[in-house]
C-alpha cells in the first residue's frame, strides 16, 4: 500500500513542479546537460557535412523536391547517436560508490599493475641435413 502512495505522491509532485522540479534533481540535470552537448555536436557535424559537401551530399539534398526532409532525417540520426554517446559517457564517468567524487578513470586501486617478465622457453634445434 505504501508503494502506491509513494507513486501517487511522485506523480503529484511532478505535475506541480514541472520541468523545474526535474532540473533540481542532479542525475536528470546531468543527462539534460549532456543531451544538449550531444545535440550541439550533431548540429555542428551536420553543418560541417553540408558546408564541405561531403560526397556531394549538399548537392544531392538541394536537388531534392523537399530538401528539409533529408536534413531532418540526417539530423535525427546524428542526434540519436551523439546524444546517446554524450549521455553514456557521462554515466560511465559517475563514481560507483556513494560519497566518492572521482569517476572510474581517476580511481587508481582497482586496476592491476602487470609487468612483463622474461620466461625461458626450451627450443629444440633440428640439424640440417
Amino acid at each position: 500500500m505504501t508503494d502506491l502512495q509513494d507513486t501517487s505522491s511522485r506523480k503529484a509532485s511532478l505535475k506541480t513542479g514541472g520541468i523545474s522540479h526535474l532540473l533540481a534533481q542532479p542525475f536528470f540535470r546531468l543527462l539534460a546537460i549532456n543531451w544538449l552537448i550531444g545535440a550541439f555536436a550533431a548540429a555542428i557535424v551536420l553543418g560541417g557535412l553540408m558546408w564541405l559537401d561531403t560526397g556531394g551530399l549538399r548537392s544531392l539534398i538541394m536537388a531534392s523536391d523537399q530538401p528539409w526532409l533529408p536534413v531532418v532525417v540526417l539530423l535525427a540520426g546524428l542526434m540519436i547517436t551523439l546524444c546517446s554517446a554524450a549521455m553514456g559517457a557521462a554515466i560511465m564517468a559517475l563514481p560507483s560508490e556513494p560519497g566518492d567524487d572521482r569517476g572510474r578513470r581517476a580511481r587508481g586501486g582497482t586496476q592491476l599493475a602487470l609487468e612483463p617478465a622474461l620466461v625461458p622457453v626450451p627450443v629444440r634445434v633440428r640439424e640440417r641435413g
